[in-house]
């Protein structure tokens, strides 16, 4: 058994060694990146998803023209992660919420309030960090956000 062995490391050696070294070096590079990105997926993921979402902070907003107090927004956020975190979307709780924004600067001041935030795919699907429109069109099919945008046009509001 020690022989076989032996032969077989041989045959590997000799067989590796007919490789032209260019394709050698090629296969350990491409093994090394496929490590690398196996080892470092999620922070690379992250870094794609921080330049993928727009930054909420920026919106504009001008408080003057806000319907609501403060908290009031924090609770139509709370309401709205409520209805699309997990498995299964309230449609009609995210479309109430909506329909009590009054101005641009509401939306938009829901939209920062929102920020960005982790949300849990549930049973069958996977975890989404992202904005408020991220998770709305992650939860609603296209007709349910049409409807979304139809109940904000309503107010003069551009989704």
């Amino acid at each position: 058994m020690y022989d076989k062995l032996i032969t077989s490391a041989l045959l590997a050696k000799n067989k590796y060694e007919s490789i032209p070294p260019d394709t050698r070096r090629k296969t350990w590079t491409a093994i090394f990146v496929i490590i690398f990105l196996i080892i470092f997926k999620n922070k690379i993921a992250a870094a794609i998803r921080r330049m993928m979402h727009r930054d909420v902070e920026k919106i504009d907003v001008d408080q003057s023209n806000l319907s609501f107090e403060r908290g009031e927004y924090f609770s139509m956020c709370s309401t709205l992660e409520s209805a699309m975190n997990g498995t299964g979307t309230q449609e009609d709780s995210i479309y109430d919420v909506m329909m009590r924004l009054r101005t641009q600067d509401d939306w938009n001041h829901l939209q920062q309030c929102f920020g960005t935030r982790k949300k849990d795919g549930g049973t069958f699907f996977a975890d989404l960090t992202g904005d408020l429109k991220s998770w709305l069109a992650d939860d609603l099919d296209g007709g349910e956000l049409q409807e979304v945008r139809d109940i904000l046009r309503q107010n003069g509001i551009t989704y």
